[in-house]
């Protein structure tokens, strides 16, 4: 079918998303994604109202013939929350283009996405092309005996300053700092570090977090928050003159005791494909991939 075709399909339909249809609206995308950190549909729709309105209003319902059969979160130039119900995957490139006709429509140049990679193939049909990925992993709690020789203790509020410092040292020219992340000034480096503390992304776990000392030098951290239903290390980091000294793996078999103690079954995180070293530690303690791949990529114009 040529791309007129596919656009011309009168039958199918983005309608911006009605709060009445917001319980099938959200049991169709968690149908059509693995690569979720929970199934529990009542906190993909907790979540969803307790957004403003202009940003409720971003998500649409993909229908055919007036029936619900995949969702899309359309941003200025973005595509997200992107799912089709299994039985309606075959319509996935009908979607997207729909979805792109909107954007540029409304002015958009380069477009981003964001998406599980079961869709890759349809996004690279549209000329989508693959920026990174980064893969969900999980590994059962367990406890372990404490390094000797290591330092470790709960971070306080009060280290902001000096946890903003030492993680902008940590991510100083990695890996995915091409792709635009752990990038930007000090200032918003200490608002991020600051709203972990404060639980903008998931509730803090003080007594799951560590940092690492030699002094009063920070040469390690973690800190976990409890994210959608899991335990999640929301950073890990070593201090680059100290890798290669299990220092990573210390903080990590801290926090997992620590878990197990609290008789939390699992501890999550996700990491970059590419991270290669990183990946070899999570696999050395028994993470393993759990579902898809979660893929950003872009258009351009």
């Amino acid at each position: 079918m040529t791309r007129e075709g596919l656009a011309g399909d009168m039958s199918l339909r983005l309608e911006p998303l009605q709060t009445t249809e917001a319980h099938a609206y959200w049991r169709v995308f968690l149908s059509g994604r693995t690569d979720l950190p929970t199934g529990d549909l009542k906190v993909h729709m907790d979540r969803f109202l307790a957004l403003p309105p202009e940003e409720q209003r971003s998500h649409f319902s993909v229908k055919r013939d007036g029936r619900l059969i995949g969702t899309v979160r359309l941003g200025p130039a973005e595509i997200s929350g992107f799912s089709m119900e299994p039985g309606s995957a075959a319509e996935t490139a009908t979607v997207l283009l729909k979805a792109v006709d909107l954007l540029r429509a409304g002015g958009a140049t380069a477009i981003g996405a964001h998406f599980e990679d079961r869709y890759e193939p349809a996004f690279t049909s549209l000329g989508f092309r693959r920026v990174f990925a980064r893969m969900r992993m999980e590994a059962p709690t367990k406890k372990s005996p404490p390094r000797e020789g290591l330092k470790l203790q709960p971070p306080e509020e009060d280290e902001v300053l000096g946890l903003t410092k030492f993680l902008i040292d940590v991510y100083e020219g990695h890996v995915e700092q091409q792709y635009g992340m752990h990038v930007g000034p000090e200032e918003e480096w200490r608002g991020y570090v600051g709203g972990l503390f404060k639980g903008d992304s998931g509730q803090f776990m003080p007594d799951a977090s560590y940092v690492a000392l030699e002094g009063d030098r920070i040469v390690g951290a973690i800190l976990v928050t409890y994210w959608m239903g899991t335990p999640l290390v929301a950073e890990l980091g070593v201090a680059k003159d100290r890798r290669g000294r299990g220092i990573g793996r210390a903080l990590l078999e801290a926090a997992m005791g620590r878990l197990a103690n609290r008789d939390e079954p699992r501890l999550a995180l996700y990491v970059t494909l590419g991270n290669d070293p990183a990946i070899a530690l999570y696999r050395s303690l028994g993470f393993v991939q759990v579902g898809g791949q979660s893929v950003t990529a872009r258009l351009e114009s």
